[in-house]
């Protein structure tokens, strides 16, 4: 995906996501941590426990809204799993 591509799934994923009533603020926080280490291409993998220590959040907290973030699409997990943590990018049709 070219660069100028990225910015535009950006926008209208950013959009998509501010006009969402069903996530609330650690659900957004979750999101934009996850959108600094994932791209749209490549699975990467994520741990929970990092999230939950980096946004000073309960695991619970962060697994509800990663499931959420799943559920609407804007994350995929990568199928079967690699070892324990589950490895996610970010779903390019999101906001369009």
């Amino acid at each position: 995906m070219a660069k100028s591509e990225s910015a535009v799934d950006f926008r209208m994923m950013s959009e998509a996501l501010a006009m969402d009533e069903e996530l609330d603020g650690v659900d957004l926080r979750v999101f934009l941590f996850l959108f600094s280490r994932l791209d749209f291409e490549t699975y990467t993998r994520v741990e929970q426990r990092e999230v939950a220590e980096s946004l000073k959040r309960h695991k619970v907290h962060v697994s509800r809204s990663i499931r959420k973030l799943k559920a609407k699409k804007m994350i995929i997990e990568a199928t079967p799993r690699i070892g324990r943590s589950p490895s996610y990018v970010l779903n390019a049709k999101y906001g369009k």
